[in-house]
């Protein structure tokens, strides 16, 4: 495959899509106090969205750090406090008591923000319940815009949403930030310069839509994914050096080498329990823990089942990597990591190149799978992948009950002949007659490649067929 290297004047990156966010917490902030939530993986641009948003405002950001006590937080805090609200002395917010009631009966506009909320429950699991007490019982001339973030999708949860939840129901929303869709990240990447089809493509396939890795890419002045690749990964001063490492032992410490290790299993391609466990030192019977804090709280990983399965029968479960970033450290950084610590680059890095045309095969099939289901959500309420247990594999089967349709379809990261898009199509509809639960329906066959060759001839016998120029 050949990395097209094009040098590109780079625009300063502007705050991007987030509107309908920055909507909710205009009217928020019009009808105080209110209180809202944020949560959502990291690096998805959570303390962006509240920098950008308290532009204009007065606002206070506080920040839980999870290796400070509780004494030295509350100084911190109330040291913050003094200095922007300008207290006099006999106010004393240093208890964290008397910090929450503070801030539930200031009568003055302000916004203040606790970010990484959710690290209380081990620093200071009082303060939680505390809170709610407060926020209970908060005044009615008080002014303050509230908002609690964090990254840890499975403890806000704890926190914020399940029925026996100390904070149930007190915040006037949870918004969860997601990444950039494909086309967000490829709009974003044309207004900084980046407009060849293939470069975009292979910085999506390497960052996906996590905005921070685009800031950084800005910042290191990058030009291409090749360059990216160079400033950002493999040098001695690469800002992601030690990205997953450093996110594995906040989140997990002294265990974080276990999770290194189903890391990189997923993203080698194994999937399943068994598969998993075979190629680390976890027994099956021992994942389960893991892979909750890597889907729940860590956000990373995802558990899927075919859409013919019902989710609590299924026994034909996967476990796919879902940030794009862990994956390439899991695939090619972390089998390799004496080496890469010792600053030998170069032998991963052509590793890299040789291999990213297989490499990102299924995470083509990811993004047209996006895509494709955005334009037939209408038409076909159900939409994900089938497999069975012999190896039988649709990239895309969509499902209408109502009208009994199906849709299967074919996904290829290539350019396929008008032979071998017969082939293809040919096959996938033999694999439909394996779906005992869509027996009866309507069945309509499709392909998605890169080109098609004689396209239109191909629609003309009834075939759905979509390319790549078709969608960006």
């Amino acid at each position: 495959m050949i990395i097209n290297i094009m040098v590109t004047k780079i625009i300063i990156m502007e705050f991007y899509n987030r509107e309908n966010e920055l909507a909710l917490m205009e009217l928020l902030d019009k009808s105080k106090p209110s209180f809202l939530v944020i949560t959502g993986k990291r690096r998805v641009g959570k303390t962006e969205l509240i920098k950008q948003f308290s532009k204009s405002r007065k606002a206070l950001y506080f920040f839980v750090d999870s290796n400070k006590s509780i004494d030295i937080l509350m100084d911190e805090f109330d040291r913050m406090l003094r200095e922007e609200l300008d207290l006099p002395d006999y106010i004393n917010v240093k208890e964290p008591e008397n910090f929450l009631k503070f801030i539930t009966s200031y009568d003055k506009d302000i916004v203040i923000a606790i970010d990484e909320f959710q690290r209380f429950l081990k620093i200071h699991p009082s303060f939680i319940t505390q809170l709610q007490r407060y926020w209970d019982m908060k005044t009615d001339n008080c002014r303050v815009f509230l908002i609690v973030s964090g990254s840890s999708i499975g403890m806000i949860r704890k926190i914020f949403i399940e029925a026996q939840a100390p904070l149930f129901k007190r915040a006037d929303n949870i918004l969860t930030l997601r990444p950039f869709t494909v086309h967000e990240t490829f709009a974003m990447l044309d207004d900084m310069g980046i407009t060849n089809q293939q470069e975009k493509l292979n910085l999506y396939f390497l960052f996906g839509g996590t905005v921070y890795y685009y800031r950084l890419f800005e910042k290191y002045q990058c030009s291409s994914f090749l360059d990216a690749l160079e400033k950002l990964v493999f040098s001695e001063f690469a800002p992601l050096k030690d990205e997953v490492r450093d996110i594995l032992i906040e989140e997990f410490g002294k265990e974080h080498s276990t999770y290194y290790e189903i890391i990189s299993a997923i993203s080698q391609g194994k999937c399943s329990m068994s598969a998993i466990s075979e190629m680390t030192h976890v027994s099956s019977s021992s994942l389960s823990p893991y892979f909750y804090d890597l889907t729940n709280l860590l956000g990373i990983a995802e558990y899927l089942i075919p859409i013919t399965d019902s989710p609590k029968k299924s026994k034909r479960g996967r476990y796919f990597l879902k940030d794009n970033f862990f994956r390439f450290y899991g695939h090619f950084m972390y089998p390799s990591l004496s080496q890469y610590m010792r600053g030998n680059y170069d032998p991963i890095m052509e590793k890299v190149l040789q291999e990213w045309q297989s490499y990102t095969g299924k995470l083509f099939e990811d993004i047209i799978r996006e895509l494709i289901s955005e334009e037939i959500l209408s038409e076909y309420p159900e939409i994900g992948s089938w497999w069975n247990r012999k190896g039988d594999e649709i990239d895309i089967l969509a499902i209408n009950h109502e009208k009994k349709n199906v849709l299967a379809v074919e996904i290829k990261n290539k350019e396929l002949t008008r032979n071998e898009a017969k082939r293809i199509l040919n096959a996938t509809k033999e694999k439909t007659k394996l779906i005992g639960e869509v027996a009866g329906m309507e069945c309509k066959i499709g392909i998605a490649a890169r080109k098609i060759e004689n396209r239109d001839e191909i629609e003309r016998e009834g075939f759905f067929v979509w390319e790549l120029e078709d969608f960006l």
